[in-house]
């Protein structure tokens, strides 16, 4: 991570906490600054490319951004869950990584509380669990949970996918161990699943009539100008496409409103750092619909294993009355269905959206989850 270089290490981290579970050999080993990260980074990296369930916004080049750009939490706790290498013994292997916060007072009791750290543009809090270690894993944290004077009456998962591995896992562990456990403030947000091919999706997603109105609105803004839609490629300057992109979010109302990346600094830094950072890895798409070259809409998406994740679109509302967000969706619809690497894309957006509810008919629950 190369503007990362952790090089603030004047202010000495408190030295890591560990708590042992020898019947499982695992351990605990608890962080509570950026720089105390710093010895941990290579076992992060290889934790987040082992993982049973993807969540990028974990994924130590965007974590560390956001804690960097954006701030960390007044009580943050980074529990990193360890145990041995059975393919080199006496070498530590990280199974796990669950970044918290503490907080008092829950709905109104007077209790002290732990909950997965998420910032405004975290769009989920799945932590990082070894393939193969789910069970062994959630077992020494829940462990450390009850004996750590830092932790609290509660931990809320918030934010959390309602399936998948980590789910599965954790709801099993619930059950067997008896903790006491809500589930509150559920909904769905849209999510896209490849068909056969792109014709025979966008069909099935979308009526003849819309489908019609599709086509429409290209034919009418080929009229105006040369329409043409356009991809980041690895031979790209990339900052040239982060650049275009930040300055048509704020032409719109989120530049108005002050709610665009480029209206606030730190969050400018960091869409910087972590888009510079994905396009190194290869983990960035970004597209856009360009009339006569310039950008009239614009999409940004993060890459985790076979998963992509929809983190901002905008477009141009002088064009608005032609749906230039809706028709470069489309285009990424048939992307998607021209390779096969993507196997689901979780488009991270307010359960009301109507754009993707329509183009994706697909849904992911997302709830929050409250345990004793």
């Amino acid at each position: 991570m190369s503007q990362l270089t952790l090089t603030d290490r004047q202010s000495a981290s408190p030295p890591p906490s560990r708590h042992e579970t020898d019947e499982h050999k695992m351990s605990v080993t608890v962080v509570t600054t950026l720089p105390g990260m710093a010895e941990f980074l290579p076992a992060w990296e290889d934790l987040a490319a082992s993982v049973s369930e993807q969540n990028v916004f974990y994924e130590p080049w965007m974590m560390m951004s956001a804690i960097h750009y954006l701030g960390a939490p007044k009580t943050l706790l980074i529990a990193l869950i360890f145990t041995t290498d059975p393919a080199r013994p006496g070498t530590p292997l990280l199974c796990g990584l669950f970044p918290l916060e503490c907080g008092r007072g829950y709905a109104g009791l007077p209790v002290k509380f732990l909950r997965l750290w998420r910032h405004k543009h975290c769009f989920q809090t799945t932590p990082l669990i070894r393939a193969g270690y789910e069970r062994r894993t959630l077992e020494a944290f829940f462990d450390w949970l009850a004996t750590d004077a830092r932790s609290g009456a509660l931990i809320e998962f918030n934010m959390l996918p309602g399936a998948g591995q980590f789910h599965q896992a954790l709801v099993d562990y619930l059950y067997s161990s008896g903790k006491p456990n809500r589930v509150f403030d559920i909904h769905t947000r849209a999510l896209f699943q490849p068909s056969v091919d792109a014709d025979t999706y966008l069909c099935a997603a979308l009526s003849s009539k819309h489908r019609k109105m599709i086509r429409r609105l290209e034919r009418g803004l080929s009229e105006i100008g040369r329409l043409e839609y356009d991809a980041l490629t690895p031979n790209d300057d990339v900052a040239v496409w982060i650049e275009e992109f930040l300055q048509l979010e704020a032409s719109g109302w989120k530049g108005r409103e002050g709610s665009a990346l480029a209206s606030n600094e730190p969050e400018r830094s960091y869409f910087k750092s972590i888009a510079t950072e994905a396009f190194q890895r290869g983990r960035l798409v970004m597209m856009a619909l360009r009339l006569d070259g310039r950008p009239i809409a614009y999409k940004c998406n993060f890459l985790a294993g076979l998963a992509s994740f929809t983190f901002k679109i905008a477009f141009d509302e002088n064009y608005a009355r032609y749906s230039p967000g809706m028709l470069l969706e489309v285009e990424y619809v048939r992307r998607l269905h021209a390779q096969s690497q993507i196997e689901w894309a979780d488009s991270c957006a307010d359960p009301f959206n109507f754009m993707f509810n329509r183009l994706w008919p697909a849904r992911r629950t997302i709830q929050n989850l409250i345990v004793s």
